[in-house]
C-alpha cells in the first residue's frame, strides 16, 4: 500500500497537469507520515510493501526480493537498522577510507550509516540525514546501543541539508533521490556539501525507455520507487549539470519482472515485445567526483563557508569585492539592508542583496570571488535571500545583467522587455543610469503558490487505503 501511495501521488499530479511545486511541501508531509509507519514495521513487512510485491500478492517466490540486495555480509551490518528498503549497496562501492567524513542521505534507521562507520573507523565521522522523526529515533537508539559516538543523525531535508559547505569526503544514498521531486536541487546540495575532490556513490532507480501502459500497475507494486524515477540519461545529465566529473556507473542491474507478474498486465505478444524492446527499470549505483579548485590545486579541507546577514561594518569589504568583479557600487546603501554575505575563514568571498520596494525587489550585487566559484556560493546566497525577502512581502524579483543572463535562466529567471518593467525598478539607479540600456532585465516570481484545499483533499482521498482509486 505504501508503494501504491507514492506512485499515485506523482501519477495524479501528472494527469491533472498540476505544477509539482504547488503541492511539494504537502507531499513531503504525507511522505513523512507514511515513513513514520514504515519505521514501526518489520523488515519483512517493508519488503512486501516496497521492495517486494505488495500486500495484495501471494507467497509465490517470484515476488520476493525483486529490488532489495543483501547487506548482511558487509562489515558493520546491523540487523536492527536494516528495514529492507534499499535497491543497491552504495557503501560497498563508496571507496570510504579511514578518517573520512561520510554523509548518508535518507539514512532511515541507520543501515548504510553503520556500514560506512565500519569503513571510516573510530577516527572518522558519519552523519545521517533524514526528515522523519520516527526514523531518527530508531537510528539514534541503534547508535546508542552500539556505543558509536562518531555517528550522528540530523533531522533535515536533503534539498537543504543541515550541513556546512565542503565538509564531506564521501556521500552515500540508497534508493532515496527517486522520491524527491526536484532532483537537481539535491545534486546541487551534494556538490555544496562535498569537499573539493570528494565523491559520492548513490544507488537509485532509473528508467530506460517508456514502460508499456499495462506495466504501470506492475511498476507500482514491484518497483516502488519507479513513480518518482526518471530516464537514466536525464539522471546522469543532472549530475553533469551540477558540475561533477568522472561520472561512472558502478553497477547497472535490471529489475526483472517475471512472466507470472507480467501476464497479469500484458498480453503474451506484449510480453514478448517488452522482452526484446530494451525498455526496463534499472537499479544503478553511480559514482561522481567534485572537482578541485579552478587552478588545479586542492583547497584546504578546513575551508568552510559561513553565510550571514551583512552589517554596516562590512561596507568597505563589500565595495572592494564588487569592484573586483566589475559591479557598480555608487548606489550601495552603506547600511547594507537585505544583504547576505559569504565568508571563508573570516574572509569575504561572496555577496548578494535586494532593494525592497513593496512587493517588488531588485536583486543586485551578486558576486563571488573567483577562487571560490566552484562552491555554489552564488546560488546559495540568492536562494536564501529570496526566502528572506519573501517574508517581507516581496512577490517578484528583478535583476539587471550584462553577462550572467544564461546563469540566471537556469535559476528560473525569465527575460523581460524593458517597457514591461514596473516603475519601482525603472526608478532605481541601476536601471536608469548605472547599467547600460543594452543590459538584460530578468524576473522571477518568488511568491509561494496558493494551494487549493480542494486539490489537497482530492490527492489525499485518492491515496487513502480502501478508496476507490487505490
Amino acid at each position: 500500500m505504501l508503494l501504491k501511495f507514492f506512485t499515485l501521488i506523482y501519477r495524479n499530479i501528472t494527469i491533472e497537469n498540476q505544477i509539482l511545486m504547488n503541492t511539494e511541501q504537502s507531499l513531503k508531509e504525507i511522505v513523512r507520515e507514511k515513513y513514520t509507519e514504515v519505521a514501526n514495521q518489520s523488515k519483512d513487512q517493508n519488503a512486501a510493501s516496497c521492495c517486494g510485491c505488495g500486500p495484495t500478492c501471494g507467497p509465490d517466490e517470484d515476488f520476493i526480493g525483486i529490488m532489495a540486495e543483501d547487506y548482511s555480509k558487509l562489515g558493520g551490518y546491523v540487523a536492527d537498522a536494516d528495514l529492507g528498503l534499499g535497491c543497491g549497496l552504495p557503501t560497498k562501492f563508496a571507496q570510504i577510507k579511514p578518517g573520512d567524513t561520510v554523509i548518508d542521505l535518507g539514512s532511515g534507521a541507520g543501515n548504510d550509516a553503520f556500514v560506512a562507520r565500519a569503513e571510516t573507523g573510530p577516527e572518522g565521522k558519519v552523519i545521517g540525514i533524514d526528515f522523519t522523526e520516527a526514523m531518527l529515533t530508531k537510528a539514534r537508539a541503534n547508535a546508542e546501543k552500539l556505543g558509536f559516538n562518531n555517528v550522528e543523525f540530523r533531522q533535515g531535508d536533503i534539498e537543504q541539508m543541515p550541513v556546512n559547505d565542503s565538509v564531506a569526503d564521501v556521500i552515500v544514498s540508497n534508493c532515496v533521490l527517486n522520491l524527491v521531486p526536484n532532483k537537481a536541487n539535491v545534486f546541487n546540495e551534494i556538490y555544496r556539501v562535498l569537499k573539493p575532490n570528494g565523491h559520492f556513490s548513490i544507488s537509485d532507480i532509473v528508467l530506460v525507455g517508456q514502460l508499456p501502459a499495462g506495466l504501470q500497475q506492475a511498476a507500482e507494486m514491484y518497483a516502488g520507487c519507479v513513480s518518482g524515477a526518471i530516464q537514466k540519461e536525464s539522471y546522469l545529465g543532472l549530475i553533469e549539470q551540477a558540475g561533477f566529473t568522472n561520472i561512472t556507473l558502478q553497477k547497472d542491474r535490471e529489475i526483472f519482472l517475471p512472466d507470472s507478474i507480467l501476464s497479469t498486465f500484458l498480453l503474451p505478444e506484449e510480453i514478448a515485445s517488452f522482452r526484446t524492446s530494451g525498455t526496463g527499470i534499472y537499479s544503478i549505483t553511480v559514482y561522481a567526483e567534485k572537482p578541485t579548485a579552478s587552478d588545479g590545486s586542492k583547497p584546504s579541507d578546513a575551508v568552510e563557508i559561513e553565510i550571514r546577514l551583512a552589517q554596516p561594518a562590512d561596507y568597505e569589504s563589500v565595495v572592494s569585492l564588487l569592484k573586483s568583479v566589475g559591479l557598480p557600487t555608487e548606489d550601495l546603501n552603506a547600511k547594507l539592508p537585505d544583504f547576505l554575505l559569504a565568508f571563508a575563514n573570516e574572509k569575504l568571498v561572496g555577496s548578494a542583496g535586494v532593494e525592497v520596494n513593496g512587493t517588488v525587489g531588485l536583486l543586485r550585487s551578486v558576486a563571488v570571488q573567483e577562487d571560490f566559484r566552484n562552491y555554489k556560493i552564488g546560488g546559495r546566497l540568492v536562494n536564501d535571500l529570496s526566502k528572506q525577502v519573501r517574508l517581507k512581502g516581496v512577490k517578484d524579483l528583478y535583476l539587471i545583467t550584462t553577462t550572467a543572463d544564461g546563469y540566471f535562466e537556469k535559476q528560473g529567471y525569465e527575460r523581460v522587455e524593458r517597457e514591461n518593467v514596473p516603475a519601482e525598478i525603472t526608478q532605481s539607479q541601476q536601471f536608469s543610469s548605472l547599467c547600460p540600456s543594452s543590459a538584460v532585465v530578468m524576473k522571477k516570481s518568488i511568491e509561494k503558490p496558493k494551494i487549493k484545499l480542494s486539490d489537497l483533499e482530492q490527492v489525499s482521498a485518492c491515496c487513502t487505503p480502501n478508496s476507490g482509486c487505490c
